[in-house]
């Protein structure tokens, strides 16, 4: 596999943060957290539902089912496949969600639109095992407190069966060879996608493309859609697939390889894209308005504890942002190979990629793809 090192992305939108250590220390976030954090603890006696906007590799039935048994709290997760959808949902529902992941650049504009609810990140006790760095992204960080507890990282690159592939992909253009045709899977996540179509005819900001950018983005998507078997709902089921033999040619996370191997599929290769990629920092956020909000803190407590990140980690193998779970991986001979490889104890890679975020015209974005996908 090459290295992140390798692609020149853009990093300036979240480098400060990376470079304001202290930032948010623990006093300021402790005087100026909101109402919320005087019930951190509370709740988790009687119990409850956590309800929770998320993706499939944010969790393990059997943690949740241990989690519950522990703290009497159960996290009810409903997913989503775009962050605008979940967005939307959120801003609709009030109430209906305590909790929502989201990626890196959205968080802020959660908390422009007053969905979500800075906390003191100190209060949830597992936060002591994070690197250092992944507290003080300006992005996950407000002045009244953090905006999210930071979890995992990733880029996003193609990956491909040579059995069935002769002629290997080498750039997002390469996507489009029509030798290609019905073996290509990716997300249905339509901003990113357009991010990345892009990427691939010459944007420098992929999330901020004018309307003259985002007609080639959307003409760069029509020539990729014969070779699309399926955009698909989560990730693992682009992992299925491949396993399967039903795709040959994935866009996806890093250690897509790994979990199609332990699925009894293929060797996968991987293939960095010249022209750049996208990938994403993403975290769990308190929503401002959920009914059982109370619940969230302890919850996350249970979840993000480094024995449940190393089974995360050996289940979806990207990146995560706990230290202590780095150095019990990269100190398993079993797992010490993979840990190094797809950079569990080198966070600082998550500073060379060009963060998931809201497009600036996000329904530009919108009837763009769904002219070339549909509604």
């Amino acid at each position: 596999m090459s290295g992140i090192a390798d692609i020149k992305l853009d990093r300036r939108s979240f480098v400060r943060g990376a470079l304001m250590l202290g930032a948010a220390s623990p006093l300021l976030l402790s005087a100026c957290s909101s109402g919320g954090d005087s019930s951190s603890g509370g709740g988790s006696g009687s119990g409850g539902d956590v309800n929770w906007l998320t993706w499939s590799d944010h969790y393990s039935n059997d943690q949740l089912a241990k989690v519950a048994s522990n703290t009497k709290i159960t996290g009810r997760p409903k997913l989503f496949s775009d962050n605008a959808d979940a967005f939307l949902q959120l801003k609709q529902t009030g109430p209906q969600f305590d909790m929502v992941s989201a990626d890196a650049l959205w968080v802020k504009k959660y908390m422009e639109g007053g969905l979500i609810e800075p906390f003191d990140l100190t209060s949830i006790s597992s936060s002591s095992e994070l690197y250092a760095m992944a507290k003080n992204f300006d992005f996950l960080n407000d002045p009244k407190g953090a905006l999210g507890y930071p979890f995992s990282w990733s880029t996003v690159q193609i990956y491909y069966n040579p059995d069935k592939v002769k002629t290997p992909p080498t750039s997002w253009e390469s996507l489009t060879d029509p030798a290609y045709k019905g073996l290509i899977v990716a997300e249905n996540i339509p901003t990113d996608l357009m991010a990345i179509a892009g990427i691939a005819t010459g944007s420098k900001s992929p999330y901020a493309q004018n309307p003259e950018q985002i007609s080639a983005a959307s003409n760069f998507l029509g020539a990729l859609k014969p070779n699309i078997v399926k955009l698909a709902s989560q990730n693992n089921e682009i992992v299925t697939m491949m396993a399967s033999g039903e795709a040959a040619i994935g866009i996806s996370n890093l250690g897509t390889d790994v979990r199609v191997k332990d699925a009894g599929g293929p060797e996968l290769k991987s293939a960095y894209p010249p022209e750049g990629t996208i990938g994403f920092i993403d975290s769990e956020m308190i929503s401002a308005k959920g009914a059982n909000k109370p619940l969230v803190k302890p919850f996350l407590d249970a979840m993000q504890k480094s024995e449940w990140i190393v089974a995360n980690f050996t289940t979806n193998w990207r990146p995560l942002f706990n230290e202590t779970a780095a150095k019990a991986l990269t100190n398993d001979p079993k797992t010490a190979d993979n840990a190094k490889r797809l950079f569990m104890d080198s966070p600082e890679k998550a500073l060379a990629m060009t963060l998931k975020g809201p497009a600036q015209d996000q329904q530009a974005y919108t009837e763009a793809f769904n002219r070339v996908f549909g509604a």
